[in-house]
């Protein structure tokens, strides 16, 4: 019986060795000692990798994304080009699926049947969260942490912001970084203003002063219509007023405390100073009884009438409601017949806050269940994310006809005649959409990029320091920009508070318009109590305590 034993465990023994041998001759095969591979016949094989340091796949990659509302014919048409590049060149396909129905609604109907895609793009938080709490968003941290070293290293400073309270990660942002270019300012009809004189401003006060006298000197158009010292484009509680919130020292609409504590402007001193500021303007008769209800296209045609002395709100809607007109409509326009965008800081403020960015990213992308081979996405995000995949998304492919950059061996460089135009204000923008600028775009940051220090996302912003009205504006507002990416803060889908800030969002339009266009200062006062009063009875404390808490959360679990 020993004997026997010793047998038995001797045959187990060489059946062992024997198998272990066969492991290192499989293992051998599938790769070789100097990282080839091998094919079945033993020969080393050659890895592809493209100019862009891209290793090619044996079989086409492809992602099909949803990105929001926009007409199917246009975006097919705008992406084909660089979707035809990037197939040839990382054989990799992207599809940029659009409806043209709302994206809320065509979300929920997505998760109502299960019809959608493996990647959806464009989500704000709370949308992208509902997809991971129904189960229906995929975990990427595992695929991130093999496959995602770029993806790691550029979203260094905000990566685990992006995780689940249990550590998890199902979000990637889209749209990250600081673009330190300004999105808000006050604006002011330039030829005017230089016929003046050019005098001194600093405070919206003393910037009203100036437009009161441009419009007694401009008191109707060549038509003969009235003309007044300033205007909106509505809903102006969207963007009007939290610019001049930031003009009185607010950030994004609310007063916030070194210790996280936030207060929506009407509920602050600095509310009550800035809607006294707009009504006095709207007592004197200066201010455009249509700016409540303005849309932008009818803004733009009383605006380009050259009825309108001034603006708060986005830069460019002066840009593309002036000069952009006129130098088209008027063989007679020189360059100083424009807008420019200037500062105001009110004099109790100790600075103005006037473009709040999120570096953290506005928008977010999740990978779906529907996803088969998720390593497959996040290889392609891991290259898109880097500097030149940016570049390659956010300008279009090089090297072609139309194309605004080259790229050879490595190095890139801007097509002359591209940059020539956008510097002179004669960049036709049916040709940036038509090279698929923008359009395959899934987790592309926006800042300036960290291997030059300059370049970004969009095309059109490279030039800014050569750009002469540009250089101009960036100039006048360079400290108004700041980072909000800590109180860019949205409230869940499924929390009750999403209803109590819809009715607030419902009332507050027309209730501080109610005030502005108050005719005395007892009904002024009257009014803006009123709003106060209803506001916060709708919930507006509660929602400054959601916002405070969240906000004073992310003081100490994001650093």
């Amino acid at each position: 019986m020993k004997r026997n034993w010793s047998l038995l465990i001797a045959i187990v023994l060489v059946l062992t060795t024997l198998a272990g041998c066969g492991t290192e001759k499989d293992a051998a095969t599938d790769k070789g000692t100097d990282g080839k591979t091998e094919n079945q016949t033993g020969q080393k094989t050659e890895k592809k990798v493209n100019e862009f340091n891209w290793e090619m796949p044996d079989k086409t990659i492809e992602i099909n994304f949803y990105s929001g509302q926009d007409n199917p014919d246009k975006v097919n048409e705008h992406q084909a080009e660089l979707q035809k590049y990037i197939l040839e060149k990382f054989n990799v396909k992207l599809n940029n699926i659009v409806y043209d129905v709302d994206q809320k609604e065509k979300l929920n109907l997505m998760l109502a049947s299960g019809d959608y895609p493996e990647v959806i793009t464009g989500l704000s938080e709370s949308q992208a969260q509902q997809w991971v709490d129904q189960g229906k968003a995929v975990e990427i941290g595992q695929y991130v942490d093999k496959l995602g070293p770029n993806i790691k290293s550029q979203l260094d400073t905000w990566l685990k912001s992006y995780n689940s309270e249990d550590g998890k990660l199902y979000m990637l942002p889209k749209y990250w970084g600081l673009l330190p270019i300004p999105d808000n300012s006050a604006h002011i009809r330039n030829d005017w203003y230089v016929a003046m004189g050019s005098p001194k401003f600093e405070t919206p006060e003393q910037y009203y002063d100036i437009l009161k006298q441009m419009q007694t000197a401009h008191p109707k158009n060549s038509k003969g219509e009235k003309t007044y010292a300033l205007s909106g484009v509505a809903p102006v509680t969207n963007t009007m007023v939290p610019t001049l919130a930031g003009m009185w020292g607010l950030q994004a609409g609310y007063k916030v405390t070194p210790e996280g504590d936030m207060t929506h402007w009407v509920n602050t001193q600095e509310g009550l100073e800035l809607t006294k500021f707009m009504n006095q303007i709207y007592r004197d008769g200066l201010l455009d009884p249509d700016t409540f209800v303005n849309k932008f296209d009818e803004w733009k045609a009383k605006f380009s009438s050259e009825r309108i002395m001034g603006h708060i709100g986005p830069w460019w809607q002066s840009w593309n409601a002036g000069h952009e007109v006129w130098q088209k409509t008027n063989k007679n326009w020189t360059e100083d017949q424009r807008y420019v965008q200037v500062k105001l800081k009110a004099a109790s403020a100790e600075k103005a806050y006037l473009s709040p960015k999120n570096a953290r990213g506005g928008t977010f992308t999740i990978i779906t269940d529907k996803a088969k081979n998720p390593e497959d996405i996040i290889k392609w995000m891991n290259f898109s994310i880097t500097d030149m995949g940016t570049r390659l998304v956010g300008w279009g492919a090089p090297n072609q006809p139309d194309s605004v950059w080259k790229y050879d061996n490595g190095k890139w460089s801007w097509v002359d005649s591209a940059k020539k135009a956008i510097i002179d204000a004669t960049w036709n923008y049916d040709t940036s959409d038509k090279l698929g600028q923008g359009y395959l775009m899934l987790v592309e940051g926006q800042g300036t990029m960290k291997d030059d220090g300059k370049s970004t996302l969009w095309f059109d912003q490279n030039f800014n320091d050569e750009a002469k009205w540009k250089k101009i504006m960036n100039e006048n507002l360079k400290d108004t920009i700041y980072d909000n990416s800590l109180g860019s803060i949205t409230i869940p889908a499924n929390d009750p508070l999403i209803m109590t800030k819809q009715q607030i969002d419902d009332q507050i339009e027309t209730l501080w318009s109610k005030a502005v266009m108050s005719k005395t200062e007892d009904e002024f006062t009257k009014n803006y109590d009123d709003m106060k009063e209803k506001l916060n009875n709708s919930g507006l404390h509660d929602i400054e305590k959601f916002r405070s808490d969240v906000y004073k959360k992310r003081l100490t679990s994001w650093k």
